[in-house]
């Protein structure tokens, strides 16, 4: 299925074996074997994590690994994400309180996932009539995740709670690549117009604001600085936290670090 999606191109597979399972390797030794099947080239990464890592370090070593591969400004990164990696992190996301952000999750411009509209059920219907080779990462079926205890409960989703949670992340990807243009057209020089920032909707204001202080503060920081701008005077100097320093001068401010 991706291959066919990858006709045409130049494609490298790459494996990265965290170091989590014992039977880790195996799996390795079957994507070497398959890209040898397909007469394609095969990069195999291995990290020594250990048992007790969390999803999160597993998922940094990852990428690290893949940008070490995909290094040149025209190579793209292409994953097997599919709709359900999807919902289960929009309902992560929500569960740990992570805001809009959280509901447009696998929003990369350096990332492709041409298999994100597509259900795992389906996947797997079409390896099983395509008599296709896979092996299943046992701690996929671990209670010890979030995740995987979160998968659970998306399994048994209704329909129709699905389609929402879809409709939601594509307006909230929408609005994400909204203010993004609008960052990259904010000025970077340290010194930034108030009425810049304030008189835009909120969610707006407080993703300039999160960019300005190099995303250092916490949400709750971020909306009572985004107050203190709106009702700051000349000369004004707050320190929102994490040794950060705001100056206030007629119309505009500064940030500095103490």
């Amino acid at each position: 299925m991706l291959l066919d999606m990858m006709a045409g191109k130049n494609v490298v597979v790459a494996h990265f074996d965290h170091g989590i399972r014992d039977n880790s390797v195996d799996d390795a030794k079957l994507v070497k074997k398959l890209a040898e099947k397909y007469q394609m080239k095969c990069v195999i990464g291995r990290g020594n994590l250990g048992k007790n890592s969390s999803e999160e370090s597993a998922r940094r070593a990852r990428y690290n690994f893949l940008g070490s591969i995909c290094k040149d400004d025209s190579c793209k990164i292409v994953t097997a994400h599919h709709q359900d990696d999807v919902i289960e992190t929009i309902v992560i996301n929500l569960i740990r309180g992570t805001g809009w952000r959280g509901l447009a999750p696998f929003w990369s411009s350096g990332i492709e996932r041409p298999l994100i509209n597509m259900a795992k059920v389906e996947i797997v219907n079409y390896a099983i009539e395509h008599n296709l080779e896979w092996v299943e990462d046992e701690t996929n079926y671990s209670s010890r995740y979030f995740r995987n205890r979160v998968r659970d409960l998306v399994v048994r989703m209704p329909a129709e709670t699905r389609r929402k949670l879809l409709e939601l992340n594509q307006k909230q990807i929408k609005l994400r690549s909204e203010i993004e243009q609008i960052l990259n057209e904010v000025s970077l020089d340290n010194s930034y117009e108030i009425k810049e920032i304030t008189e835009l909707p909120e969610n707006v204001g407080l993703e300039i604001l999160r960019r300005i202080t190099n995303e250092e503060l916490t949400i709750l920081q971020l909306k009572r600085l985004l107050k203190n701008l709106e009702d700051a005077n000349s000369g004004d100097i707050f320190q929102p936290g994490n040794k950060i320093q705001i100056g206030i001068y007629r119309n505009h401010f500064t940030v500095s670090k103490l």
